[in-house]
Formats: structure tokens, sequence, C-alpha cells
């Protein structure tokens, strides 16, 4: 007898309420352990650990990186509790805690040791944190409040953002991240935006784009006749 095939990521629809539970737990540990760091006595304690004098230094980035950390966290609950309208596999989980984890030990030591002033290109990096991150939270209310009226059921939203992007949310990553990248100031950090652009482009929008469809078919190939992938009038 042939196996029933296992429904794909954007396809998973269970309640997994267990699998959120989890994943929001460790979501803010991660927030926590950024605070500890960048705040608190953590980045000489961790320093200890292998050996180094670790001071922290300048204190206006240390406070913006921790601001800017602990919005990113709630904006994570927010789309996973909120406007996240499928299921999280435990996978995923595996996969996304790891990561934020990694991204907030790098960005927390890093910005925290930096002892250059709090100048033009660190304010330039909370422009763009804050645009990026109004551009994913508010492109995903949007679709959100659409998707709310009975009308619309069974319909691709092409609204708002958009209308600009096929994936708003990817790009407005992109950039809140390269924002925290100048807050940082540390060239180094340059590849996470950029390890980041790698993965949208090579495997969450392929991913995505053959769910849609499949999932609206005519109206997708339309869509995306019209609309970029990620960067309007460019990719």
């Amino acid at each position: 007898m042939p196996r029933t095939p296992k429904p794909g990521i954007y396809d998973f629809y269970a309640p997994t309420l267990l699998q959120r539970a989890t994943f929001a737990v460790l979501i803010l540990l991660c927030s926590y352990l950024a605070a500890w760091i960048l705040l608190g006595p953590g980045l000489a304690t961790i320093g200890n650990w292998f050996g180094h004098t670790w001071t922290p230094a300048n204190p206006l980035r240390r406070a913006v990186l921790a601001s800017a950390l602990t919005i990113y966290v709630l904006r994570l609950l927010l789309t996973i509790f909120v406007f996240s309208r499928r299921g999280i596999r435990w996978s995923e989980v595996s996969i996304i805690v790891p990561w934020v984890f990694f991204l907030f030990c790098v960005f927390s030591i890093l910005g925290a040791l930096n002892p250059a002033p709090f100048a033009f290109a660190a304010c330039a990096g909370v422009a763009l944190y804050l645009f990026g991150s109004w551009m994913n939270t508010w492109s995903e209310h949007q679709r959100n409040l659409w998707k709310q009226r009975p009308e619309n059921s069974g319909h691709l939203y092409t609204g708002g953002l958009f209308r600009y992007t096929r994936h708003p949310n990817y790009l407005g990553d992109l950039i809140l991240f390269s924002g925290l990248c100048l807050i940082c100031g540390r060239s180094i950090t340059a590849l996470i935006p950029i390890l980041m652009l790698c993965g949208f482009v090579f495997a969450n929008i392929p991913t995505l784009d053959k769910h849609l469809q499949q999932h609206y078919g005519d109206e997708f190939t339309h869509y995306s006749a019209h609309t970029r992938k990620l960067i309007p009038f460019i990719y």
C-alpha cells in the first residue's frame, strides 16, 4: 500500500502548540543571553571561559544592540503566534533556534567589544534596522488582515508591499540584518546577510514559490510574471 506523502513545509497545518511554546521559550532565552552579554556580566564571564579579559566597550552601542535583538525576538513571536497560519515542525525549531542563538552570540560579543564611537554608520544601521523590521512586520500584518475576510478565502494576496516584491518579509530581513551589521560595527558580520541572501535565493524562495504555484495556479502565474521575486525592479 503506497504511503501518503508527507506535507511540505508550507502545507503543514497541524496545531503544533507544543512546538510553538518550545520555540518561544528558547527564543526568549536567546534574548536573555544577548542582554546578559551586552548589559550584564556575560561578556567578562565568557571571556574568562576562554582565558581572555573581555571588557564591555561603547555603552550606547551595547544598549542599541540589546534593544534591537529584543525587538527581533518579539517580532518572531508575533509571526509565530499571530501571523503564521501553518504549523511548525520540530525540524524547524531545531534549525531556527540554533541559527538565532548563533546570530545573537555573534552580534552581542562582537558589538560589545567594539570600542569605536557610535557614529554615522551606526546611526544609518539603526535606520536600516527599523525600516527592515517595519517592512517585514507590516507586510505580514497587511496580508493577515486581508486573509481574515471571508471573500478572500482561497485567493492570493498581492496588495500592499507585495505589489513590489513577492517576498517583502525576506527583503525586510536582509535590510534589518544589514542594519545590525552597521550597528555592530564589525565588517565580518556582513557575511550574515550574504548567507541569508543565499538561503532565500536558493532554498526559501524556490520552495515557497512552488507551493504558491500549486496552491493558487493561474493567480500566482500572473502575479509572478509581473512581480520580482525579492528586490523590486532587479530580481
